[in-house]
């Protein structure tokens, strides 16, 4: 998923940032968003959570999770 999810990344800077955190490292973090399994995917705007998804996602319903819980639409 890594390889698609660092795809996603280019081809949506300009929509919204991805960002990666090791949650094995980061336990007080992985805690706080209770991520219980791996891959957790947490969106945020404006600094708070407003979707978690996870697991092996298909790229166009990972963008679809992100772009419908910032209210942006797909080109």
């Amino acid at each position: 998923m890594a390889p698609v999810v660092a795809e996603i990344a280019l081809e949506h800077k300009d929509t919204f940032i991805v960002a990666k955190l090791n949650a094995i490292n980061n336990p007080k973090t992985s805690q706080k968003y209770q991520v219980r399994g791996h891959p957790t995917y947490l969106v945020f705007q404006d600094g708070a959570l407003v979707k978690r998804f996870g697991g092996q996602t298909p790229k166009d319903e990972f963008v679809r999770n992100v772009l419908n819980a910032i209210d942006v639409e797909e080109n």
